[in-house]
Parts: structure tokens; C-alpha cells; sequence
């Protein structure tokens, strides 16, 4: 009787030590990005998980940990989607996460996530978007927008998106921010009339927070040419000296 009892007492204390279904799912996932990795303080909602997730090994931020974002699939298993300092409410919509399931997480009423995004895309209420990412580089070779061409590009977007906002039926219809993304960017320039046609990738996010994605180009040149597209349709904003220099 004694043996069996001595003999039972590690496995009680194996079970009591195993780490939930979500902990080890969560660390799998990681794992396969960070081979290291240690997975701790996993919260479920919504099809999503959020967790810290640490390498004991790095001499980087991560040693200490970082926010983690997971996918939880449908057999129970998590594909790891994203891992930073913090993510705004702009982030985690980007990442698929619906504003109700970040609510969820952070405690607090859905209303406060609008609030929250509104206030990250600089929206003051109305019919016209606040804009988000258009600062730093882009790619092909670190290219830049200056103040003058953003002033000019948010006129172009801000023509379409304010006349439809006008007659959205509610504000949770209306686009509320038009975000600059780091994907698909790039930079061509036509060595014959000089013209350079840019292009980046657009998020548009209603008030209610639906996110669509949308490609942008402006295009400028000698004799102050401008010209924008907006999905590959030229907006009705574009210079008269773009009409000017048509055949």
C-alpha cells in the first residue's frame, strides 16, 4: 500500500503541472516561428487568443515578452499571426480580429473600441476620414511622401470617400479611416516623360469596423502633372494640368 501511494504521488503532481489545452496549443504555434518560445497568460475569445510569449534565449525585447495574437483554428489548434510591444484597435481589425472580439479582451464596451480607433485615425466625427501610415518609407527603396503630396492624395481620396459618407444611412456605414499599409507599395518611373506613378495599399474602415482593402495611385511630373486612381479608376479630383497634357 505504501509503494502504490509514493509511486502516485509524482503523477498527481505531472496532471497538476500540465499546462492547458490553450497553453500548449498557443506554444506550438509559436514554437514553429520561435523555437523557443514559453507561452504564458493565454486568454480565448471570439476565435482569437491573446498570450505572452517569451524566448528566455534572445537578447531582444522578446526575452521579457511580447503581446502575441493567434488564430484558434477549428480542431482546436492556433496559428500565430502576430507578435508586438501593443497593437491598436487599427492592428488587430488588419489581423481579422472584429471590434466586439477586441472588446472582449480588453474589458470594455464596444463603443469605447470605436472610440479608441477613431482617435488612432484621427476621425473628428464627420464625413471626412482621418488618414493613418502615410509617414516613414515604402518600398521599392525607402520612398517617401512629402507634406505637399499628402495634402494633395488626402484632397483625392477625401473627394470620394466624403460625397459617399454624405449619404451613408448610419455612421456605423460611413469610412472613418483610410489607412496606409506597407504591402504591395511601389514606385515606377517613366524615363521617356519623366513621370513617377507611385502605389500603395489602402485600408478603408467603416464606423462600424469593417475593413476593405483598395489600391491608390498618384502619379506626378514636369509642368505640375498630377493624377491619381483609386482602384484603377481615375478620380474626378485629378489637376486640369493632367487634363492638359492628354493627346
Amino acid at each position: 500500500l505504501l509503494v502504490v501511494l509514493f509511486v502516485g504521488v509524482p503523477v498527481v503532481l505531472t496532471l497538476r503541472n500540465k499546462p492547458d489545452k490553450y497553453t500548449q496549443s498557443a506554444t506550438e504555434a509559436a514554437r514553429k516561428e520561435i523555437p523557443n518560445a514559453e507561452v504564458r497568460d493565454v486568454r480565448v475569445a471570439g476565435g482569437f487568443a491573446i498570450a505572452i510569449v517569451s524566448d528566455p534565449t534572445s537578447k531582444s525585447q522578446i526575452r521579457d515578452g511580447n503581446m502575441t495574437i493567434f488564430k484558434v483554428n477549428e480542431d482546436g489548434s492556433m496559428t500565430m499571426l502576430a507578435s508586438g510591444s501593443s497593437f491598436t484597435p487599427l492592428d488587430l481589425l488588419a489581423l481579422g480580429m472584429p471590434l466586439a472580439t477586441q472588446a472582449e479582451f480588453k474589458g470594455t464596451s464596444v463603443d469605447q473600441v470605436k472610440q479608441n480607433l477613431s482617435s488612432v485615425c484621427g476621425y473628428d466625427g464627420f464625413d471626412i476620414p482621418g488618414y493613418s501610415g502615410f509617414g516613414g518609407t515604402f518600398e521599392p527603396d525607402r520612398w517617401q511622401i512629402d507634406s505637399g503630396t499628402l495634402d494633395d492624395l488626402e484632397q483625392a481620396i477625401t473627394a470620394v470617400i466624403g460625397s459617399k459618407n454624405t449619404t451613408a444611412k448610419s455612421p456605423e456605414e460611413k469610412i472613418i479611416c483610410v489607412n496606409a499599409t506597407k504591402n504591395k507599395s511601389n514606385a515606377v518611373t517613366d524615363m521617356k516623360t519623366y513621370i513617377s506613378t507611385f502605389t500603395l495599399e489602402l485600408q478603408f474602415v467603416s464606423g462600424g469596423g469593417v475593413m476593405t482593402t483598395h489600391t491608390f495611385t498618384f502619379s506626378i511630373g514636369p509642368n505640375y502633372y498630377k493624377s491619381y486612381t483609386l482602384d484603377g479608376q481615375k478620380l474626378s479630383s485629378e489637376s486640369s494640368q493632367t487634363r492638359s497634357l492628354s493627346p
